[in-house]
């Protein structure tokens, strides 16, 4: 029998941190908005070892509150941090400069289907990642308190 190659992530975990590192350093000042694209900085608990993890994310906005989307780059088992938002829905989020604690919960059906083509609007490469698996990419809104 035949083993299929799962894509390889050592690059994009380097990418990833080289991204938070900068985030973080700058304040977000040139790296959280890159060709049309915004990212932020999601920051859980882990489900297990209880340190904390911050990764940085493509996100939109959806009636006021941030949506990230679970893709791992069309891995069949999910990220890490999503799996540590059902253990602990509580996160930090920073965008640009501002950082903000929130509450981090799946998107419904409905809210998922009108939140996926916004998705692949702002960047085509989710289709491929989807193509890629049978798992279907969760797509978590990060509730934050209201000013």
């Amino acid at each position: 029998m035949t083993q299929i190659k799962q894509p390889g992530f050592r690059m994009g975990r380097m990418l990833s941190r080289a991204h938070k590192y900068l985030y973080v350093l700058l304040r977000g000042r040139f790296v959280s908005h890159r060709g049309g694209v915004n990212f932020l900085l999601l920051t859980t608990k882990g489900r297990r070892t209880g340190r904390i993890k911050t990764v940085p994310l493509l996100y939109l906005v959806h009636n006021g509150d941030p949506c990230v989307i679970a893709s791992r780059g069309g891995s069949p088992t999910a990220p890490d941090w999503l799996l540590n938002i059902r253990s602990d829905s509580k996160v930090r989020v920073q965008i640009g400069g501002v950082r903000r604690e929130g509450t981090a919960r799946i998107a419904s059906g409905e809210e998922r289907e009108e939140l996926w083509p916004r998705f692949i609007e702002n960047y085509a490469g989710y289709e491929g990642y989807q193509a890629r698996t049978t798992r279907r990419f969760p797509i978590v809104i990060i509730s934050q308190p209201k000013d």
